[in-house]
């Protein structure tokens, strides 16, 4: 089966898997796109994880003032 990159329309191929014979194409993404997206997902999770932090802080702000 061929690769074909999917991201955001890129449409490169990057390579076969088995089985080899079949000419069909599977849709991936291609090792820059992988880096792109692993780095996209990792900033969405640091903004989570920041505000997770605060409303965590402002929580336990309010449990001490009572």
């Amino acid at each position: 089966m061929i690769r074909v990159c999917y991201y955001k329309g890129c449409g490169v191929v990057y390579g076969e898997k088995e089985p080899l014979s079949d000419k069909r194409t599977t849709r991936g993404l291609c090792p820059i796109h992988l880096k792109i997206s692993l780095k996209e997902i990792k900033a969405e999770m640091e903004k989570y994880s920041m505000a997770n932090r605060e409303k965590q802080s402002q929580s336990a702000v309010l449990l001490l003032e009572k």
